[in-house]
Parts: structure tokens; sequence; C-alpha cells
């Protein structure tokens, strides 16, 4: 995540630090998790509200073809800035680090990121995003293949 630019290590003395969380995965690896309850009892949240099935369903006549896009780690697209940076410190046994993009921990973070996909698919007809999974559909393989 270092050589990645997510995060970056943390060298001054920063307000916050949260602890790390070692989540085992199902196939025997495991998933280190920044937990950041305390912080995100602070967050503001903005509230962007995510699409319900019921609003999907009623896109769809006509539609037969369906291809699914998956914006794995899409939430590391977004930038933070520095001085929120600082806020998301968290310490590990190799020292302190802090996040230079969004991190799936924060509670606002799936509504940033709705937004921002909804703001750039908005006008392309047979798009829609539902966190990060784009949805495209067409009536034609032709229409498919442009």
């Amino acid at each position: 995540m270092v050589e990645e630019k997510v995060i970056t290590p943390v060298l001054k003395p920063t307000e916050w630090c949260a602890p790390v969380v070692i989540v085992p995965r199902s196939d025997g690896n495991v998933r280190i998790c920044v937990d950041l309850i305390e912080f995100n009892k602070n967050v503001m949240r903005e509230l962007h509200p995510l699409p319900k099935a019921e609003y999907f369903l009623n896109l769809l006549p006509g539609a037969k073809i369906f291809s699914k896009l998956d914006a794995n780690f899409g939430f590391w697209q977004i930038p933070l800035d520095k001085k929120s940076s600082y806020l998301t410190s968290f310490i590990t046994l190799f020292g302190r680090f802090r996040f230079q993009r969004l991190p799936f921990s924060i509670s606002s973070a799936p509504e940033h990121f709705q937004r921002r996909m909804s703001q750039m698919l908005e006008g392309i007809p047979g798009t829609i995003c539902h966190m990060d999974d784009i949805l495209i559909w067409v009536s034609t393989q032709e229409e498919l293949d442009q």
C-alpha cells in the first residue's frame, strides 16, 4: 500500500492514531483493517443516497444484454487532502502510517464514492453504479460493441 501511495509513513506527532485489527479470511490469509470506530463517531456524513434495487429495475425495460464491471479498490482512487489524511493515522508493528487515499473504513466512504461515480456516469445511457459495481445494459450486441 505504501508503494501504491495509498498510505505513507507518519513521522510527526498527530492528534489521532487508530489501532489495526487483523481479521482472518476464509482462504486462510488475513486482512489488516484500521479500526476507525471512534473516528467515525465524529465524521459528518454527506448522506448521498445509495440507489435501491427498485430504482435499477425501472431503468431496464428492453435490456437484453448486461455487463458488470467491478471497481475493485475504487475508494483508493479518491485522494484525501493533507489535513484529512492525518486524521486517518494508524499504528502498526512497523510504525505509524496515514491514508493518502479514501480508506474503506471511513463511514462516509461509500457515500463519497457513490456520488462521484454517479456524477461520472451521468448522461451515459445504459449505465448505473451501485457501490463498486457498474452495470451496463443494452438491447443488442451492436450497442454493446460500441
